[in-house]
């Protein structure tokens, strides 16, 4: 538990940082299912293209999973409801809640979000982060996370959505554990 304690410091002392630089994008998202909730926060920081992101899921009976990542972001095709994209990585810390491993690993991967032209207030978005043995420490042997979404956006700075995503750890012995699979709903702020 100390542990776990310790990295949520370090990547809230990070993730404040990074609020303390120059920003002109924020967004703050939640999402949650019947055993599940997840919540990030969103920071640009002073170069425009580069994107800080902090969060964390939590399972009532599986465990617990923060990240903190950066990403390279730029719109990746012309036109007035351009695809979205970011490249980076994310530090990510696991704890299920079988207690007797945890660990963490760096995982790589990205996103994307494209806005429909012909109906701009629906989007739809998908990620993949992945981190094999040679990049992750501690129990965990390999991580991914995978999630997709469709989205409407309500205001202008507002999205509700709904949403898929699969977050996994292999701890080797005690084998491949999964955090969350499944739905969920979920809105996103920009602010």
């Amino acid at each position: 538990m100390k542990s776990y304690q310790a990295v949520l410091t370090v990547a809230l002392g990070l993730c404040t940082g990074l609020a303390s630089a120059q920003t002109t994008h924020r967004a703050f998202d939640i999402n949650l299912n019947d055993d599940a909730a997840r919540a990030a926060l969103f920071l640009r920081a002073g170069y425009p293209k580069l994107l800080a992101d902090l969060g964390w899921l939590h399972h009532q009976t599986r465990g617990d999973v923060i990240h903190i990542g950066i990403h390279l972001v730029d719109e990746a095709s012309d036109g007035k409801d351009p695809l979205q994209a970011g490249l980076g990585v994310r530090f990510v810390y696991t704890q299920p809640n079988i207690a007797l491993v945890d660990g963490g690993a760096l995982a790589l991967g990205g996103f994307v979000r494209y806005t429909l032209p012909n109906a701009n207030r629906f989007n739809v978005g998908g990620y993949l982060y992945y981190a094999p043995d040679v990049v992750s420490f501690g129990d965990v042997q390999e991580y991914y996370e995978v999630g997709a979404r469709v989205g409407y956006n309500v205001v202008r700075d507002a999205d509700v959505y709904l949403g898929v995503r699969s977050t996994k750890a292999d701890y080797g012995g005690p084998g491949r554990f999964s955090f969350d699979s499944g739905l969920h709903i979920g809105f996103e702020i920009r602010f």
